[in-house]
């Protein structure tokens, strides 16, 4: 055999030692997915435990009182010792051994009676099972409550801990602006207690952190030393209107089972009173020192109460009660339910919606603070503080965007709940980039980024979609998208619309929206239509509007041109388009953007009057085939636009369009090098808000 030296030994001893920390690292198990706990909190919750513990004392009743119904066997032996008369003076003697067998069927009431009592017990097996499947349920709805509150806090520590790295450097720099007489003692304070506050928000996330994994611990019964912290992508298609499965839920199936017992025992309760057996039996005797007899015999055994039929009648009415209860009872059931469905669809669409806002504003709270970036050094005064001040309005942001999901989840599990299939049926999301990276770099003192799903620097790449319903149909088009997309604006036509406003259109709308969020794509709604700037049709676009306020968008984009107009409409066309965008967004539940021709923004005021109308974006219209002269002209327009207002660049592959505008001849690859080279040379300026391609249905017929 082969043996180690001692040298070796002490080589393999000093190797453990040295990697250490890294060998334990290496063995340690890797955090627990929600479907794992899901799994866990079946098995080993107390309630689903106690559940199931139920299920097998009323399995095992059951099957002991069906055992006992039925036919029964009897019998018996016995010594008689007997003095008969024979004569007045004469009497005998006598000893007998006797011993009978039979078997006794159960007749009319009295195997109703057991009937009855067999089927109360498998009824009340059924029952157990629901109630089990019924805990189970809620274990289930529990752990993913728990779940989707250790993300939550888990990220709003992320985020604190982000604000609270530049502490110490931030101290020291108020101090000594204080000192130089650039700050004053109330700023000095002001500015140094918003560490206080994000301080004390870490503590108590960090506790509610820890009560939620306790309650998960408490729910799958085994320690959870690390739990996945991965953005849950619940059943797109389970929270759409209708999903809800009444008929089928534990506690509408438990109503309707007791429905069906009392129909049963009303069948039973027709022979009430009445019992009845017939028996077969043999009998063997002997008389002791004498000879050996027996006996066959066959009985029916009945009894009938004198007042049967009124017994009967009671017992029928009684029966009848039941049935009446338990149909009340399962109305009631199914009308609680539907209530309780309506009231948790709603208010998860209102969360959802909510979400767009959030974003939104952390959107603009991370511009503001890369603006405050850009002017420290000019504004050394104050620069400092506004820097300090938008760090922190962009970490406010950040956490009613936080804030904002978890309400969300929570009410998507509310209307899980109640779908049929999708309180069991989850799949855990795919991995996906992280989307805090680059918000938790700004906050830590980094470069803010331009759009809270781009990385920094990063403004990603846009397509006008005229088609939207063929991506509807065909949502593996999708996987066709560059890498760099980030974002769609579909257009439908007035029929599609109305289509998407009804439950089957929302379910497909958001079944795509839930396979676009995986890609860090937004859905933007698209509308253009040019005569909807004009006071007299106006109304039918707020009514299109209003019809789809429910839908869950990232925006709302309005294509309008003036161009587009008969030529004695266009004079006007300014004034009537800010009066149309304020209408819109008073109405509008969704960020608003508009697409127009750049010239228009080469009017004095006129991006200021559209921001100020609540337009957050303008995508301007620059169908010009050279990066460099498209820049030329952009970067105009960029620097007039108002604080807080996007400006992208449209730009166009259109097969219709001459060469000069249009990069449709040059093919998917160059056109990808052109879009690319024109957002390199805009990245920096404030406000730029990317490259959106005009169309994806001519960029997917291009040449590659």
């Amino acid at each position: 055999m082969f043996q180690r030296s001692p040298r070796h030994t002490l080589i393999a001893l000093l190797a453990c030692i040295c990697a250490g920390p890294q060998g334990a690292a290496a063995h340690a198990s890797p955090p627990v997915s929600l479907t794992q706990l899901e799994d866990r909190a079946r098995a080993f919750a107390p309630s689903a435990r106690l559940a199931q513990a139920d299920v097998t004392v009323a399995e095992q009743r059951s099957a002991a009182l069906q055992a006992g119904s039925g036919a029964q066997l009897f019998g018996g032996a016995g010594v008689d010792n007997a003095r008969e008369a024979v004569t007045d003076t004469l009497s005998r003697d006598y000893q007998r051994t006797q011993m009978h067998l039979g078997v006794r069927w159960p007749l009319l009431g009295t195997r109703a009676a057991q009937q009855r009592t067999v089927d109360d017990a498998q009824h009340a097996v059924e029952q157990s099972r629901l109630r089990r499947l019924q805990m189970e349920n809620e274990a289930v709805l529990a752990v993913r409550r728990a779940y989707v509150r250790h993300l939550r806090s888990v990220e709003r520590i992320r985020l604190a801990d982000a604000f609270l790295r530049v502490r110490a450097e931030a101290q020291e720099q108020l101090a000594s602006r204080h000192a130089a007489g650039v700050l004053l003692e109330a700023d000095r304070l002001d500015l140094g207690g918003l560490f206080n506050i994000v301080q004390a928000t870490h503590d108590s996330q960090s506790a509610a952190r820890d009560l939620a994994r306790a309650e998960i611990e408490r729910l799958t019964g085994q320690p959870a030393a690390a739990v996945q912290t991965q953005e849950p992508a619940w059943p797109q298609t389970c929270l759409a209107p209708g999903a809800a499965a009444l008929d089928r839920s534990p506690a509408v199936t438990l109503a309707q089972q007791e429905v069906d017992a009392a129909l049963q025992r009303q069948q039973h309760a027709r022979l009430e009173g009445v019992q009845a057996s017939i028996s077969l039996a043999q009998s063997f005797s002997r008389d002791i020192g004498g000879p050996t007899g027996h006996s066959t015999r066959v009985g029916v055994d009945f009894s009938l109460p004198l007042q049967w039929r009124s017994q009967r009648d009671a017992a029928l009415a009684q029966a009848q009660g039941e049935i009446d209860r338990a149909q009340a009872l399962l109305a009631l059931r199914r009308s609680e339910l539907e209530a309780a469905a309506q009231q948790a669809l709603a208010a998860y669409r209102l969360r959802d919606t909510e979400m767009a806002g959030h974003q939104h504003r952390q959107q603009a709270a991370a511009e503001a603070l890369r603006i405050a970036q850009l002017r420290l050094n000019a504004f050394d005064g104050d620069g400092y503080s506004k820097l300090l001040t938008t760090r922190y309005a962009l970490y406010q942001a950040a956490v009613q965007v936080v804030d904002g999901a978890e309400r969300r989840d929570l009410a998507a599990l509310d209307v899980l709940a109640l779908g049929d299939g999708c309180t069991l049926a989850w799949h855990d999301a795919p991995a996906a980039p992280d989307p805090w990276a680059a918000t938790v770099a700004a906050l830590a003192g980094g470069t803010a980024p331009t759009s809270a799903k781009a990385a920094p620097g990063e403004t990603g790449l846009g397509w006008y979609v005229w088609q939207g319903q063929a991506l509807l149909d065909q949502p593996a088009q999708l996987d066709e998208l560059p890498p760099r997309s980030r974002r769609l604006l579909l257009s439908f036509t007035a029929a599609q619309l109305q289509a998407l406003a009804r439950p089957d259109g929302r379910a497909r709308w958001m079944a795509l929206r839930a396979q676009a969020q995986a890609r860090q794509l937004t859905l933007e709604l698209l509308l253009g239509e040019p005569t909807w700037v004009l006071p007299h049709e106006r109304a039918r676009l707020l009514a299109l509007v209003e019809s789809l306020r429910d839908l869950p968008a990232d925006a709302l984009h309005l294509d309008l041109e003036r161009s587009q107009l008969p030529a004695a409409q266009q004079r006007d066309w300014s004034r009537h388009l800010i009066d149309t965008l304020q209408a819109v967004r008073a109405a509008a539940p969704w960020p608003l953007a508009l697409t127009t021709h750049y010239r228009e923004l080469q009017q004095p005021g006129f991006a200021a009057r559209v921001h100020a109308a609540g337009v957050g974006e303008v995508v301007a219209m620059l169908y010009v085939n050279n990066p460099e002269r498209t820049a030329t002209l952009a970067r105009p327009l960029l620097s007039a636009a108002p604080a807080g207002l996007r400006i992208a660049v449209a730009q166009s592959i259109e097969s219709a369009l001459p060469a000069q505008e249009s990069s449709f001849a040059l093919g998917k690859a160059q056109s990808l090098q052109r879009w690319d080279a024109l957002a390199h040379q805009l990245a920096g300026l404030p406000g730029f808000g990317g490259v959106v391609v005009q169309s994806w249905e001519d960029y997917r017929e291009a040449r590659p």
